[in-house]
């Protein structure tokens, strides 16, 4: 558990005062600060070229004390943490990436899952792309809104569902082409039923620990630097860069807060 003051600095590394009520108007808030505070990264586990150390204690320090980000198995456990130590009933869940079409992955991702309000909702901040960016229903109850984009959580059966993105129509008002995002299990596991996964997914040979990656939500999109490639949008707007070494560098800290020696 998170002790009295370090709930305070985590706060205050995502721009959050005081100690918000756990509502599902405040769950949407520490998502969005999240998102746009703490970056998933994976620039850390490629240098050291071994798995993050998972303990709580050490994931506190790396994301909060040092400003550093994470991946899923980092980011959703320390934040699953601060929404327990709120009054929120979360807990993890196995997951998969669904977003290549054909293609049925491996289970890869630590989401991240919240009781709430007598719905079961996604609260996920450690994929690293296009997923919800606000609480997602788990119902059969079509297209959802979260966070300006278009989302639905269709269920596969009794325990999987997949949610899926859409591309906004011309207007930008309705859902339109439907892409896919992950597959999660809703079936209760444990917090070291992860230590494998998480060792496994930064072995040679995985895309986590081959090509250093970084992505942050802004204010008005998102920026993402995969090896030597930034990509910066601004709502329709895209731009991409193609970077030198010294300019990655330099990239991260100013688009992704990140220094590293």
């Amino acid at each position: 558990m998170l002790t009295g003051s370090q709930i305070t600095d985590y706060l205050a590394r995502i721009g959050v005062e005081g100690r918000p009520a756990p509502t599902a108007a405040n769950l949407a808030m520490l998502m969005e600060r999240h998102l746009t505070s703490v970056p998933f990264e994976t620039v850390g586990l490629c240098r050291a070229g071994r798995a993050p150390d998972l303990r709580l204690s050490a994931l506190f320090d790396k994301m909060v004390r040092r400003r550093r980000g994470g991946y899923c198995f980092e980011l959703n456990k320390l934040f699953e943490a601060l929404l327990m130590a709120l009054g929120y009933d979360a807990r993890p869940c196995l997951s998969r990436s669904a977003d290549v079409p054909g293609q049925r992955d491996p289970i890869n991702h630590r989401g991240l899952l919240v009781a709430l309000d007598g719905d079961l909702l996604l609260a996920d901040v450690g994929y690293g792309g296009p997923a919800p960016a606000a609480p997602l229903r788990l119902a059969p109850v079509g297209p959802q809104l979260a966070a300006g984009a278009w989302f639905e959580a269709v269920p596969l059966d009794a325990c999987w569902w997949r949610v899926d993105r859409f591309r906004p129509d011309a207007a930008g008002e309705e859902p339109g082409e439907r892409l896919g995002v992950l597959e999660l299990c809703v079936a209760r596991v444990e917090d070291a039923d992860f230590e494998a996964l998480s060792l496994a997914c930064s072995q040679p040979g995985t895309e986590f620990r081959d090509q250093e990656m970084a992505n942050l939500r802004t204010a008005s999109g998102h920026v993402s630097l995969t090896g030597d490639r930034l990509v910066i949008r601004e709502g329709a707007t895209r731009r991409q860069l193609d970077l030198a070494d010294a300019d990655r560098a330099a990239a991260l800290r100013d688009f992704f807060g990140l220094v590293y020696d």
